[in-house]
């Protein structure tokens, strides 16, 4: 039993002294792991808006100003780069999910099964945007909202919003604010 106790550590030490040997394992390993959406390109499409006769800057300015207006807080702001990123803090409890997890919690129970139940308390919706010059009088910008879910049982999830509704109606918002602007 001691013999074997001696070696239980062998398998992290190995792991370790692998890492030493080749740095960048960390990097190949997270390109390896998520494989690329087969809709990926219709995705980042639906995330991309160009827009005609206004400035990089202008457009970072309208953006920023739309962010701010749909309750969004900018995190880090990069105009030079043509980057934004931000995010707003929402309650994620929805009655529903909760009636469901504790009739499901009563019900195991009268069957004498111990049940923990789940759900969703807090999300943070993140967005980044960024900007490419096409030239002197267009300019493309992409979208992109993502939703960070935590539970009663402090478990966090994330999620890419997909739906096309999401870019969409920002990109119509950006619009109406330039169109203002002129």
């Amino acid at each position: 039993m001691r013999v074997l106790r001696g070696w239980a550590g062998v398998p992290a030490l190995l792991l370790v002294v692998a890492c030493q040997a080749d740095p960048e394992w960390a990097n190949r390993a997270a390109l390896q792991l998520g494989a690329p959406s087969p809709n990926a390109g219709e995705l980042r499409e639906r995330q991309t808006a160009r827009f005609d006769n206004v400035s990089e800057n202008r457009l970072l300015i309208e953006a920023t100003q739309v962010l701010q207006d749909l309750g969004f807080t900018i995190e880090e702001s990069a105009p030079r780069f043509g980057v934004l990123a931000g995010s707003k803090d929402r309650d994620a409890v929805e009655v529903p999910q909760v009636v469901g997890q504790v009739a499901l919690t009563v019900g195991l129970a009268i069957l004498g099964v111990r049940y923990n139940p789940v759900w969703d308390t807090d999300q943070i919706i993140r967005t980044t945007l960024s900007t490419r010059p096409l030239g002197l009088n267009a300019t493309l910008l992409r979208v992109s909202f993502e939703r960070i879910v935590t539970n009663n049982q402090g478990v966090s999830r994330v999620e890419v919003l997909t739906s096309p509704e999401f870019s969409s109606e920002f990109f119509q918002k950006v619009r109406d604010g330039l169109g203002r602007m002129s």
